[in-house]
């Protein structure tokens, strides 16, 4: 038996170094959320203790080997004491470009379907005040009066996706000069 040799098959050595091609590559926090419905759709947030106080979706960033169910998972029940559990469907996958000016990072988002909570579930949630301290059931038109447009997207894209058993994509720029 003839063994061929391609000289191509080794390749070519690559024109970087590890630690040079690694800086090339974009940089990015990774985050995980979930949408919680009443029987009536209307949508469950959180609202934060920090900066400009603003309503959230249980959720937050990715702790080193976890993945991002597990992380949308324990940050559920970390801010408001509920389990969640079975597969949570993927709803949307966000990415908001980073502004330079405020922070080199991206944002990368796994947005999951939590369902729909019962009024006792929904009696029970239990916030860390650390983090919130007040949480919110309301209908859509009011949620898009309190929340910046583009948080406001994002729940209004996961919905979609809930309705239409498909996972969306959202993308989100900088507002420079804001």
């Amino acid at each position: 038996m003839t063994t061929m040799r391609d000289a191509s098959s080794a390749g070519r050595p690559f024109p970087l170094s590890q630690a040079d091609y690694l800086a090339t590559l974009p940089k990015a926090t990774i985050y995980a959320c979930v949408l919680l419905t009443d029987g009536l759709g209307r949508v469950v947030q959180l609202r934060s203790v920090f900066r400009d106080r603003s309503w959230q979706l249980p959720g937050g960033n990715m702790d080193p080997g976890e993945d991002p169910l597990r992380t949308a998972v324990r940050e559920t029940h970390e801010e408001t004491g509920l389990r969640l559990h079975g597969p949570l469907p993927l709803l949307l996958m966000h990415y908001a470009r980073s502004d330079s000016r405020d922070a080199p990072l991206a944002k990368v988002g796994f947005c999951f379907d939590g369902g729909t909570l019962t009024e006792r579930q929904i009696a029970g949630i239990r916030l860390d005040p650390e983090e919130h301290h007040q949480y919110a059931v309301e209908d859509w038109a009011t949620w898009e009066r309190l929340m910046p447009r583009d948080a406001y997207r994002r729940i209004a894209a996961m919905a979609e996706a809930r309705r239409t058993g498909r996972t969306g994509l959202l993308v989100t720029e900088p507002h420079l000069g804001a």
